[in-house]
């Protein structure tokens, strides 16, 4: 099944023309976290916590920008909305068009970035935005030379099959989307660019895209034998119950114990396990009637796992106590480690082999077109061909050697 996050990932990638990859939809998506209760790596966390958070919203599609010099001083006002901030090929684009996008993006980041770094960041992201809505223009031009148009049908089709495949409603997809930082008529409206852009690059590819034989795809799963592994991993329920914050916190545990035992009571009687954890679990996972997921060997506290991996599928254990409370495990699957065969693989690494030769025509193509535009910038600071000096990050916000890695 096509992940989500892969889908906006691969959409995004094509509106980041600069940096086009195609091998950003074959990029693995972050694993979902476990709730805080058992989680005992951090993996991917935006920024380092001094304990394990909630459930993690899903990061955004644009790869944040590096941390920018700290003592670069900020503008200290927004540009006229209407004046013009760089023509392509007689076209402008405004200071309210970058800043409509950049906003957007800079609420998505808001929670990574260190508060009295927003002003560095904003300008860093600036001048790849600019690259970024240069290269829009410059395609969309091509496109309207050509002709090439997309009907609301074909965006329709494509719309029914990112929601088939993920099986998801209307109202479920546009919730995944608001998630994402965006809207249903923004997902169209990329949905439109990739199709127009795909159809563009049909030229492109004619005569320059050789088809990847069997020896060559047996040599890349060899030498990337390793992508090709799946840990052992289980799927798990629980519910979860704290101790309340006491005077006697010795008195608090046996409560929370207490509490735990009467549940596991209910639940060997008949009682649902779902409806439990909705009811009674502390964990963010309870919404879910305590759905942990599948996660791989080495997510949880020793404990829970210790505890968890005992169990027979459809099996509850006793009572488990941890750093977080006191945990009722429900098991629904254990899968065992494995490594998928070549045979299985074969079709998605010609897929992919494929892919890195448009990727590398894609490449060649926009360096090209950018090359011949005539772009014009109010500011020559904003000029993305201009390297800009390496950013340093502030001593106080590098992570600790200990901390998990962003």
């Amino acid at each position: 099944m096509i992940n989500f996050k892969n889908v906006l990932i691969s959409i995004t990638a094509i509106l980041l023309i600069a940096n086009f990859s195609f091998a950003a939809s074959k990029k693995k998506a972050p694993k979902e976290k476990a709730p805080e209760a058992e989680t005992k790596v951090i993996e991917e966390q935006a920024a380092p916590s001094p304990e394990p958070t909630p459930e993690a919203a899903p990061a955004p599609a644009p790869t944040p920008e590096p941390a920018p010099e700290p003592n670069k001083p900020a503008e200290a006002n927004q540009p006229n909305p209407n004046a013009v901030a760089v023509v392509v090929n007689g076209t402008e684009i405004t200071e309210g068009q970058i800043n409509k996008v950049l906003d957007a993006r800079m609420e998505q980041l808001a929670s990574r970035i260190p508060p009295n770094m927003k002003d560095q960041y904003r300008q860093q992201m600036r001048k790849r935005l600019m690259e970024q809505l240069v290269i829009e223009e410059i395609l969309s031009q091509k496109e309207k030379a050509k002709n090439i148009t997309v009907s609301q049908a074909d965006v329709n089709e494509q719309v029914q099959q990112q929601m088939k495949q993920q099986n998801l409603t209307l109202d479920e997809f546009k919730s995944l989307l608001k998630a994402y930082g965006t809207n249903y008529t923004e997902f169209e409206q990329n949905v439109r660019k990739k199709l127009a852009f795909e159809k563009l690059m049909e030229d492109e590819f004619a005569g320059k895209i050789t088809e990847p034989n069997e020896q060559q795809a047996k040599a890349f799963y060899d030498e990337n034998i390793e992508q090709f592994k799946e840990p052992e991993k289980i799927h798990a329920k629980h519910i979860l119950i704290k101790a309340e914050d006491s005077n006697d916190p010795n008195q608090a545990k046996a409560a929370a114990k207490a509490k735990a035992e009467d549940l596991l009571k209910k639940i060997k009687e008949g009682a649902d396990f779902d409806e439990l954890a909705k009811e009674h679990s502390a964990c963010p996972s309870g919404k879910n009637g305590g759905d942990l997921g599948e996660q791989p060997k080495g997510t949880f506290v020793p404990a829970f796992e210790k505890a968890a991996y005992a169990l027979e599928p459809n099996q509850v254990s006793d009572v488990v106590e941890t750093e977080f409370g006191y945990h009722i495990i429900k098991l629904v699957k254990h899968s065992e480690a494995k490594t998928t065969t070549f045979e299985q693989a074969k079709e998605k690494i010609m897929q992919h082999l494929t892919n890195q030769q448009k990727e590398g025509v894609v490449v060649n193509y926009i360096q090209q077109i950018k090359k011949e535009a005539d772009i014009k910038f109010t500011n020559p600071e904003d000029n993305f061909e201009t390297p800009a000096p390496r950013p340093v990050m502030p001593e106080r916000t590098r992570p600790d050697k200990n901390e998990p890695n962003n």
